[in-house]
Parts: C-alpha cells; structure tokens; sequence
C-alpha cells in the first residue's frame, strides 16, 4: 500500500448541510462547502479577522456515510491527502479537499448527536422535570432527539 506524500488538516465551518450522491459506478460520496475563519492581533494589538477561505470537501465510502449526519453550522476538522486545484464560478481560486478522515471539532460548541429537525405540532417535550408539553408551546424551539416521544 502506497503512504501518502502529505496530510493537510482544515479547521471549518459548514455553509451547507452536506450532500449525498453516487456515482455511475455506484460508489456514494458526500460533498460539501467548509470555511475557515482566521483571527489575529494586528499592528495595534487589537483583534482582526484575516480573509475567509473557502474548501469544497468530498467524502467517499465510510466516510461519506458517516458525513451525511452533519449539518450546517457544524465546525469539523478534514484530514485531506489529496487536493485539486481549480476555478469556481466566480472565477476564483478554489481548492477541493479529498477527505480522509473527518472529526467533528469540539473547540467552540458541543458536538451533536444528529441533524437537528424541526418540531412537529404532535411531537410531546419532556422538561428535564418529567413534565411534558406539547411542540407547539415552544414553535421556535427545535427538539432534542432525545426529548421528543412519539
């Protein structure tokens, strides 16, 4: 088996929530958008934040699978080994990361424990002192998983 010549790591952000494809040869992949937000002390010593870079991110195999639970707003980490320069639409340099490995980064936020959905009108929430209330006390409120009985 051929070691890779390189391993990048990429801290970001989702813009989008992942998405799912397969290809003509029934290979699944996931792909989605990350962006890096940079700070730094400037020449005054006060906070300043550096120029967004922007990473086009592709998933194949397990990984795809396991990435298809992400969502927007997620911070994750890309182990990437491979990379592919090109142009977006804008004409614009942009880089795809190939993903390796990918890990939810937990330095700003918990992780999750699945995509977030919006509360239905008959979904009951459990407070966390056995009381129950129907969804549609809380319409703005999006559920736990774990609080929501069917």
């Amino acid at each position: 088996m051929m070691q890779p010549l390189f391993t990048v790591l990429i801290e970001g952000t989702l813009t989008t929530s992942p998405t799912a494809g397969v290809t003509r040869d029934a290979r699944e992949y996931v792909q989605f958008e990350i962006v890096h937000r940079r700070q730094y002390r400037d020449n005054t010593g006060k906070q300043a934040d550096a120029k967004p870079m922007y990473f086009d991110v592709l998933c194949w195999g397990d990984v795809a699978t396991r990435a298809r639970n992400l969502s927007r707003g997620d911070d994750v980490i890309v182990e990437a080994g491979q990379l592919l320069a090109y142009t977006n639409d804008d004409d614009l340099p942009a880089l795809k990361l190939f993903a390796r490995n990918l890990s939810v980064s937990m330095r700003r936020r918990d992780a999750h424990p699945g995509p977030a959905r919006p509360a239905r009108r008959a979904d009951l929430i459990t407070t966390a002192d056995g009381e129950q209330y129907t969804a549609d006390a809380y319409p703005d409120t999006l559920t736990d998983r774990e609080r929501v009985h069917h």
